[in-house]
């Protein structure tokens, strides 16, 4: 079949009911889609389409297997900005290093907009076509951190440098060496158990300590303390379970500072508050859970996919 995105070639990999899943190269992976949704990507521009597939790359980094498109979804996706062209290149040599199993080997690359691994790397690093991928790679040349075969028409076979590696090194490596998530949530008898029999065990058992500043003695003023303890934290879990038409403004505050310092957020919410998410984060790849036991088991599969183990024991 073709991508409903980008019309190229993809694989049907489950079709029935008002969905289909979709293995596209040219969108980066695998994704599901409504009809619905399907039939409303007939007006999307290519600037459009170029916003969705990095919308659908950022979800499969956030541990999201298999994002699913619903109309909903494409209304958020337009209102988003391009990457920089930093986050581009840092993108594109991202892809060399993933790609790049041993020392010796290289990424080939071929011109025009074919090819599996061509079709990805345009995905990633949120290229238009070929030749906008290839200007990618030289401006990564002439920072001196790929090195390689650059031909006529746009083909390329190339790799990190030793420079590209040791930066490649230092994006992979934790931004922190810290033990502490720190725990945003509504402070409530109705999410209690939610925190003890879901998130608080969910970190332990991945090798970290939960912390949230209600069970935090202290003399400082309650802001500057929130915020000095974000800043110690190696992640961040962001529970927007609340009231009905009744968001906690103090969750969605506490993770954009983190987001600003750089430091992860892992979004969660129960399914009976999904529809009350503020617009602007709808956009991101929430733990939609039921129980709590449902969410310790999702939320430690996400620590472990997007943060790593951390070095306390996993008691």
């Amino acid at each position: 079949m073709n991508c409903p995105i980008w019309g190229t070639p993809a694989q049907l990999l489950e079709g029935g009911g008002d969905f289909q899943v979709v293995d596209s190269p040219r969108a980066g992976g695998k994704y599901s889609i409504s009809g619905t949704a399907a039939g409303q990507l007939v007006s999307f521009t290519d600037n459009a389409k170029l916003l969705l597939t990095t919308w659908l790359c950022q979800q499969r980094h956030a541990g999201v297997e298999i994002p699913k498109l619903e109309s909903n979804i494409l209304d958020l996706v337009k209102s988003r900005r391009r990457l920089s062209v930093t986050q581009r290149l840092t993108a594109g040599l991202l892809f060399l290093g993933n790609e790049i199993q041993r020392l010796g080997d290289s990424v080939k690359l071929i011109g025009g907009d074919g090819g599996q691994i061509t079709a990805r790397c345009l995905a990633e690093t949120e290229s238009a076509h070929a030749r906008e991928l290839n200007q990618l790679f030289i401006l990564l040349r002439e920072l001196g951190q790929i090195q390689g075969s650059f031909m006529i028409g746009g083909a390329m076979d190339i790799h990190p440098t030793a420079a590209g590696w040791h930066e490649l090194e230092k994006l992979n490596r934790p931004q922190s060496d810290s033990s502490q998530a720190f725990v945003a949530m509504w402070f409530d008898e109705k999410t209690n158990e939610a925190y003890v029999n879901g998130i608080e065990p969910a970190i332990r058992e991945s090798g970290y300590k939960a912390i949230r500043i209600d069970k935090k003695e202290h003399n400082n003023k309650i802001d500057d303390e929130i915020l000095a303890e974000i800043r110690r934290s190696r992640f961040l879990v962001a529970d927007f379970t609340s009231e009905q038409k009744s968001p906690r403004g103090g969750v969605y505050y506490e993770a954009g500072f983190a987001q600003g310092l750089g430091i992860p957020v892992i979004w969660t919410c129960k399914d009976t508050s999904i529809d009350d998410l503020h617009f602007d984060t709808r956009q991101y790849a929430h733990i939609k859970w039921t129980t709590p036991g449902d969410l310790r088991t999702q939320l430690k599969n996400r620590i472990g996919a997007t943060i790593g183990d951390g070095p306390l024991p996993k008691t």
